[in-house]
């Protein structure tokens, strides 16, 4: 299977479709749902970009390039596709937020709220480690992120998050986009089965 593929939400969109026609609220919810696909695929490709380079580096090995330019190009993209795939997982997240709070809380039956519950520190965690690496910075005053420290053949890269004002508060954060992006296809996966029943389609 492509991992470009989501077929949970692309049936849910096909399910929306028929409903849009002179109605407002389905067509915001086809709309939304949309969206929510595109940003999934942007976050795969940014995903599959950095693993293209991290196998062009093989091992960071400055050997695999003719130049050292080559070789900072390369890992420049690794950096800036990890970033950047985040960005995407975030909006991902966040238009499920929306879709959930749009459902109104006096409709969510026991298999919802426990998938919620199940679900939202997760949730809360990607949109943090995001936030940290690619938010405004008149937002996290307190906050500086450095420059990467480090990364592994994996996919993961820790960057440096400092605090100007208490250096005991700095410490390192680790993304790892593949690993977050089959737990975001997981979790749209499994509330897309929650839509469909909660819509009754």
């Amino acid at each position: 299977m492509s991992d470009y593929q989501l077929s949970a939400i692309g049936s849910l969109i096909e399910g929306t479709r028929g409903f849009t026609e002179n109605n407002g609220e389905w067509l915001v919810r086809y709309l939304r749902l949309q969206s929510l696909f595109v940003y999934f695929q942007y976050a795969v490709a940014l995903v599959r970009a950095q693993e293209e380079n991290i196998a062009k580096m093989a091992g960071g090995q400055h050997k695999n390039f003719p130049t050292h330019a080559g070789y900072e190009d390369c890992l420049l993209k690794i950096y800036s596709s990890t970033v950047n795939a985040y960005s995407n997982i975030r909006t991902c997240l966040e238009t499920t937020r929306t879709l959930i709070r749009e459902i109104g809380e006096g409709r969510y039956d026991a298999e919802f709220k426990k998938f919620r519950d199940g679900w939202g520190r997760w949730v809360d965690e990607i949109i943090e480690r995001r936030d940290r690496v690619s938010i405004h910075p008149a937002q996290h005053v307190n906050q500086i992120t450095w420059k990467p420290q480090s990364w592994i053949d994996d996919g993961r890269v820790t960057f440096r998050v400092i605090d100007p004002v208490n250096s005991v508060a700095s410490r390192s954060l680790t993304l790892h986009p593949r690993k977050d992006l089959e737990e975001l296809r997981a979790y749209l996966t499994e509330l897309s089965g929650h839509l469909a029943r909660l819509w009754s389609i």
